[in-house]
């Protein structure tokens, strides 16, 4: 749903870091190969919301376990930041991710330099 905005349109994920159930659960991982399918999952859609345009910010609950490098991905693919929170400021945790501005978004920079360095 984010995608079909306009490029700097923000998710927030506020989880315990545990999927239990459906895709990308955590839960139901049993092998390696397993966890390679969730992680793969996640790089996945980390991937369409940095085409996008989109930011992913993940809020986890402090004291939860919480499978963050695998959530991770999609903070690190798409510029969002992970924050774990104590649940008693997780108003102002809120307040202080969206107050950061989207400067932009799919860019590219080119640098050129003398042919000496």
């Amino acid at each position: 749903m984010a995608a079909e905005g306009s490029p700097g349109s923000t998710v927030v994920i506020c989880t315990d870091g545990l999927a239990n159930i459906g895709l990308g659960a955590f839960d139901e991982v049993a092998t390696e190969a397993d966890m390679l399918q969730v992680d793969a999952f996640y790089e996945t859609v980390g991937q369409i919301a940095q085409t996008a345009g989109v930011t992913i910010q993940i809020v986890s609950i402090e004291g939860d376990e919480c499978n963050i490098d695998s959530l991770s991905t999609l903070a690190e693919l798409t510029g969002g930041t992970v924050e774990r929170v104590n649940p008693t400021t997780l108003t102002k945790n809120f307040a202080n991710m969206l107050s950061v501005p989207v400067i932009a978004t799919n860019v590219e920079a080119k640098v050129k330099i003398h042919k000496g360095l």
